[in-house]
C-alpha cells in the first residue's frame, strides 16, 4: 500500500459490494454505503453505462462475478456470525483488523450500542475512511479507531493502547487481508490474538489455497488475479493448505468450528436463480473459537 492513501484493494473491494448491491435484485451482502466509500475512478466506472453492460454480461458474471462473490460472500459470512454472537450474549466487543472500506460503523453499529467496536488499520487508510464515513453520516458513540503499523506491531500492543477489555469475549473478523501476508506473518498475528483474547472469543478471516493445487478456470483465474495485485503494488503472498492450516491452529489453541470451501459458500450464498455468480474455489473462510 503507498503511504498517504487507501489501499487500491480495499477500493476494488468497495466497488465490487457497490456493484453487486446495485445491480443484484436480491444481493447476498447489502452496502448501501460502498459506491460512495471507494473512490472516484471506481465511481465513474461504476456509473459508464458501457462499462455495465460489461459488468452485468454472462462472460462477466462467469469470471469476475467468482470475485465478486469472494468479497461480498466473506462480509456477508462474518455478519452472520457476529450478529448470531450478540443474539446468544457471547460477545462484548468487535474488532476489525484491516478494516479497509467495510462500512459497517454506518450499517449496523447503532443497533448494538452496548457492543464496543475497533477499526484497526493504517493511519493512512484511517485518516482517508473517517473523512467519508464523516461525509456520509454520523460516527457511533461506540465505534474506536485504533492505528497500527502491521508490518512493526502487535495487534494486542494496538489495542492495548486504546479501550480494549481482556476481560470481555470478542470477535475478530480478518477479511480480505491474509492473501498479502505470508503465512508465517497470518499465524504469528494469530497466535497474538489468542494471548490476547478472552475465553468463548471467535475469530473469521479468509485464506488462499495455491494457485497451482487448483484447475481449470480457477487455476488461470488465480494467477490472474495474483498478476492484477502485482500491478496495484499489493501482490498476494500468502496461501495454506486447509490440512497445515488447521493444525498449526489447533496448536495455538483454537478450535476450528468450520472451513467453508469455494463450493460450501456457492450453497449457502449464492444457490437461489437469480445469483448468476458462484464463490471462487481459490479462498476459503474459517470460523475459529478460543474456548
Amino acid at each position: 500500500m503507498k503511504a498517504g492513501r487507501v489501499s487500491r484493494t480495499a477500493e476494488a473491494a468497495a466497488a465490487l459490494r457497490a456493484h453487486h448491491y446495485r445491480h443484484t435484485n436480491n444481493p447476498v451482502f447489502s452496502d448501501a454505503f460502498a459506491f460512495e466509500m471507494t473512490n472516484a475512478r471506481w465511481r465513474m466506472l461504476l456509473s459508464n453505462p458501457l462499462c455495465q453492460k460489461v459488468l452485468n454480461s454472462n462472460a462477466c458474471h462467469y469470471s469476475l462475478g467468482r470475485l465478486t462473490a469472494q468479497v461480498v460472500g466473506r462480509s456477508r459470512y462474518a455478519e452472520d456470525l457476529l450478529l448470531e454472537a450478540l443474539n446468544l450474549g457471547e460477545i462484548r466487543q468487535y474488532v476489525l483488523v484491516g478494516a479497509g472500506l467495510d462500512s459497517f460503523v454506518l450499517r449496523v453499529a447503532q443497533d448494538y450500542p452496548e457492543l464496543k467496536i475497533f477499526e484497526v488499520d493504517h493511519a493512512d487508510t484511517q485518516k482517508i475512511k473517517r473523512h467519508k464515513l464523516n461525509k456520509l453520516g454520523i460516527i457511533p458513540a461506540n465505534v474506536e479507531f485504533v492505528s497500527i503499523d502491521f508490518e512493526n506491531e502487535n495487534l494486542s500492543d494496538a489495542l492495548l493502547r486504546h479501550a480494549f477489555d481482556t476481560t470481555q469475549a470478542t470477535f475478530f473478523s480478518w477479511l480480505g487481508t491474509t492473501h498479502y501476508l505470508t503465512p508465517e506473518t497470518t499465524l504469528v498475528t494469530l497466535k497474538n490474538v489468542a494471548s490476547l483474547a478472552h475465553r468463548n472469543s471467535e475469530v473469521v478471516f479468509d485464506y488462499s489455497i495455491d494457485y497451482r493445487e487448483l484447475s481449470g478456470i480457477e487455476r488461470v483465474g488465480s494467477f490472474a488475479i495474483a498478476q492484477f495485485t502485482r500491478l496495484l503494488k499489493e501482490p498476494l503472498v500468502g496461501a495454506f493448505s486447509p490440512q497445515y492450516l488447521h493444525r498449526a491452529l489447533q496448536a495455538l489453541g483454537y478450535v476450528v468450528m468450520e472451513d467453508l470451501s469455494g463450493a460450501a459458500i456457492t450453497a449457502r450464498y449464492f444457490s437461489y436463480p437469480s445469483a448468476q455468480i458462484q464463490h471462487t474455489q481459490a479462498t476459503r473462510l474459517i470460523h475459529l473459537k478460543l474456548p
